[in-house]
């Protein structure tokens, strides 16, 4: 497995988002080009450059799934020196973001590799928009893996929203917990001030609290592509209970999120999460 960092930040903390490049430290693009299949890894919120490279290096490590081809950990600036105050204003930047990674993707990967992409809380808004980018630039879409997905938990029923992306998908994978606290009393709140600041309407739960509703979307319906894994609530998974910390060891209920991410990637069509190695 080949893994590279693709930066699309202008600065170590906040920043602009800039056209996506890949870091001294990956190999070269030569290698990234001969990859017959190529898994992008997009961390969430209030995450900086040396975090984000380092805890999605982490978990590419932990996905056997791809083989001989390449992980790609995708860095962009969804964090602010304000911290978490800032995430009101951080759903540009993801979209932003989406338009640079799917560029990078169509006007750099001549071979056509199967392409995946596996995201954590905010990253999944990023993901469905390099999604939906990509359908229009008619590059063929692989696995998508969403991990407490910091998204409305009817995006992927609305039209509006990413259930054209999720249908295009090969398959919509969804990871969610109803002990993820973030996602239940902050993401109210913040996706409220969000919505008013940007004149949009929006869903009161999150995809990675309850999993996809159909909720007020009109005439909505899930795509059948879509499979979601609740997880027990008796495991009392939280909001960083899925990305393996940037130092040190990763946790029990991050390497069960490691697992599932990876069943994902394989194809495999019967999904779970389970904190036992191998089940």
């Amino acid at each position: 497995m080949f893994v590279f960092v693709l930066d699309l930040r202008s600065a170590d903390v906040d920043g602009a988002v800039v056209p996506a490049r890949l870091t001294l430290g990956s190999p070269t693009m030569d290698v990234l080009q001969q990859c017959r299949q190529v898994a992008f890894l997009v961390h969430g919120f209030n995450v900086n450059r040396s975090d984000g490279a380092a805890q999605l290096q982490n978990l590419a490590q932990l996905l056997p799934a791809v083989g001989d081809g390449a992980v790609v950990a995708v860095l962009w600036p969804g964090d602010s020196m304000f911290g978490p105050l800032c995430y009101p204003f951080e759903t540009n930047k993801a979209d932003d973001s989406a338009v640079e990674l799917a560029k990078f993707i169509n006007d750099n990967l001549p071979q056509r590799p199967s392409v995946s992409l596996v995201a954590h809380s905010l990253g999944s808004r990023l993901v469905m928009q390099t999604v939906q980018q990509l359908k229009i630039m008619g590059v063929t879409v692989n696995q998508v893996c969403l991990m407490a997905a910091a998204i409305d938990n009817d995006s992927l029923a609305s039209t509006t929203d990413y259930r054209p992306a999720a249908a295009y998908a090969s398959r919509v994978a969804v990871l969610y917990s109803p002990c993820d606290d973030v996602l239940k009393y902050a993401y109210p709140a913040g996706n409220l001030l969000s919505a008013f600041l940007h004149w949009t309407a929006t869903a009161e739960a999150a995809l990675g609290f309850t999993g996809p509703s159909t909720g007020s979307a009109p005439n909505g319906s899930v795509p059948g592509k879509v499979r979601a894994t609740g997880i027990p609530a008796a495991e009392q998974v939280g909001h960083s209970d899925y990305i393996p910390n940037a130092a040190g060891p990763p946790s029990d209920k991050q390497l069960a999120a490691a697992r599932y991410a990876n069943l994902v990637l394989s194809g495999t069509e019967s999904l779970n999460y389970s904190n036992q190695p191998g089940s």
